[in-house]
């Protein structure tokens, strides 16, 4: 089912942005920035990218856990962030979602993060901070199918992400824009960053099969087992899907 809720409110996200967004309503007028212009943009768009969480999920406690950590290398990629790792199941792969909200915020016609990974029944919000207009809509392929239309900078959009997979993210605006939204059952998964390092947390004992979501990348998986207290490592060599 598709749900989507819309507010006028500006978020906290809009206000701290707000201050350098009109560089790229220069840019898009003259097509070109200047030196100082594009440093500084750089700066305040690897500052938002920090800021932002690129995972979100209610983790519940659990008694003597342990966890899964390892390297994820990305064959043929600029770095090795942004592959997921996940276990495709644990118990019923029935948890309470979090409160907490995801941000996938439009900022120098960019989508920060790029790629956010998540809990089923978690709500992204939407955020313009450009001081351009932006659509964001996702292709007919997506796990969840929505158009939020245009709408211009102070505006932030909710999307009810209660699906499980792979949403791209797209701009009917500005066709270079382009992001990812990957859902899962259970909170038991993590994202690599530029290094390719993991760690999944508060793992229950047992055995569990590992895999990997990557935007461009082939899923792998192998079969883990996590003992009480102790960290099980596992590795994954990542190819391009043929």
């Amino acid at each position: 089912m598709k749900k989507y809720l819309i507010s006028g409110m500006l978020a906290i996200s809009c206000v701290a942005f707000s201050s350098y967004s009109p560089v790229w309503a220069q840019a898009e007028e003259k097509k070109a920035l200047t030196a100082e212009e594009v440093a500084e943009a750089q700066r305040k768009l690897e500052e938002a990218q920090q800021k932002l969480k690129k995972a979100v999920k209610n983790l519940p406690k659990v008694e003597n856990a342990g966890s899964i950590t390892g390297i994820v290398t990305c064959q043929k990629m600029r770095n090795n962030a942004d592959a997921v790792v996940f276990i495709e199941k644990v118990g019923d792969n029935k948890f309470d979602p979090p409160a907490e909200h995801a941000v996938v915020d439009q900022l120098n016609l960019t989508y920060v993060p790029r790629v956010v990974a998540m809990q089923k029944g978690t709500t992204v919000d939407f955020p313009n901070s450009d001081a351009v207009r932006h659509n964001v809509f996702s292709p007919p392929t997506a796990a969840l199918q929505f158009n939020l239309g245009t709408y211009p900078t102070g505006v932030v959009k909710e999307v009810l992400f209660d699906v499980v997979g792979e949403t791209p993210l797209l701009c009917n605006v500005h066709a270079e824009m382009a992001g990812f939204v990957v859902t899962f059952e259970n909170p038991y998964f993590a994202i690599t960053d530029k290094d390719g390092n993991y760690t999944i947390d508060g793992v229950p004992p047992g055995k569990y099969v590992v895999k990997t979501w990557h935007e461009k990348l082939k899923e792998l998986s192998q079969e883990v087992t996590v003992e009480p207290g102790k960290a099980s490592t596992a590795n994954f060599d990542l190819k391009r899907r043929r």
